[in-house]
């Protein structure tokens, strides 16, 4: 069977990577003369700010600031195999690739990649606001969302821990969540974050990967964001949105759309105008603070039960 070398292909990569064609593999990249790049669509890069430490709390909508729109979610994925990725990386010809570690020349053949999957309760859990848009979806498989949905990758943050390296688990044996497989596990697996996809250099029937934990990003791409600012008409005003009614408990509340600032919301419960963050008002207290199309009243001022909740808000999005 034909195939490149390992020379041809590294040399491929590396100057793709550096902005120059391989046209040699006698040629550094300093000595290529014809350029080269990585296209994207706008359709498939982020267009809005990304925190640079968010918490590692699953399902929770996050914002690079106080008041700017939730670009991320921290989700709990379930990994299955990929069909077609079984091999033995001890093979010789073709080269599995195999590692050096101990008791990998031993390893037999099994699965090597597995897809990130949303769990089946996702829309039930999720606070995203696009969730259920056939894109967010449960039992979404990511790589088929064609790079609509993507995992945050590790170069947002410089953060130590870095918050975006995705976490990986075993199966606890009842379909939960078991232990850690690390990062410097001797299977040596890697993430790729725009398709959702896990790679195992080596299989091991002890570690096998069940569960992830990843951010996805959940904010506008670039084409949105373009065509908002390019627009003259594209701000519409929702008044008296009928939010929900209070229980008495709940502190959590969602808009239909997304408000292109949290300090252009008015929140109204039984028609009594709330007072939103202080970093909006530089008053002494809030009522209730705004992260994306979700606000969360704080816990001294959680409406009775029965409480009508409204809301007055600018938004960028078709009403």
């Amino acid at each position: 069977m034909a195939g490149k070398s390992n020379t041809s292909a590294t040399f491929f990569a590396q100057k793709k990577l550096l902005g120059k064609a391989h046209t040699s593999n006698l040629k550094t990249d300093g000595e290529e003369l014809i350029g080269s790049n990585i296209q994207a669509a706008t359709s498939l890069l982020f267009g809005q700010e990304i925190p640079q430490n968010p918490s590692l709390s699953l399902y929770t909508v996050q914002s690079a600031s106080n008041g700017a729109p939730g670009t991320v979610e921290y989700v709990p994925f379930i990994l299955t195999a990929l069909t077609g990725t079984t091999y033995d990386a001890n093979n010789a010809n073709p080269d599995g690739g195999s590692g050096q570690d101990s008791g990998e020349s031993s390893q037999v053949a099994g699965p090597h990649t597995y897809k990130f999957v949303f769990p089946s309760d996702y829309q039930t859990n999720s606070s995203n606001s696009r969730k259920g848009n056939g894109q967010f979806d449960n039992s979404q498989i990511v790589h088929e969302t064609l790079g609509k949905v993507q995992l945050v990758p590790p170069f947002f943050s410089q953060n130590a821990p870095n918050p975006y390296i995705v976490k990986i688990y075993k199966d606890n044996g009842s379909g939960g969540v078991g232990d850690e497989i690390p990062l410097l596990d001797n299977i040596d697996w890697n993430v790729d974050y725009y398709n959702g996809i896990l790679f195992l250099q080596d299989y091991n029937s002890s570690k096998l990967p069940a569960h992830a934990r990843a951010f996805a990003y959940i904010g506008k791409m670039s084409d949105e964001v373009i065509a908002s600012g390019s627009s003259g008409s594209s701000v519409n005003n929702v008044y008296s949105e009928y939010v929900g009614q209070a229980s008495g408990e709940n502190t959590f509340f969602s808009l239909d759309h997304a408000p292109n600032e949290s300090k252009h919301v008015a929140v109204f419960v039984n028609g009594m105008l709330q007072m939103p963050a202080t970093t909006i008002t530089s008053a002494p207290f809030q009522d209730y603070s705004i992260t994306g199309s979700n606000f969360y009243f704080v816990s001294s001022s959680i409406p009775e039960s029965g409480s009508v909740i409204l809301a007055n808000y600018s938004t960028s999005e078709s009403i």
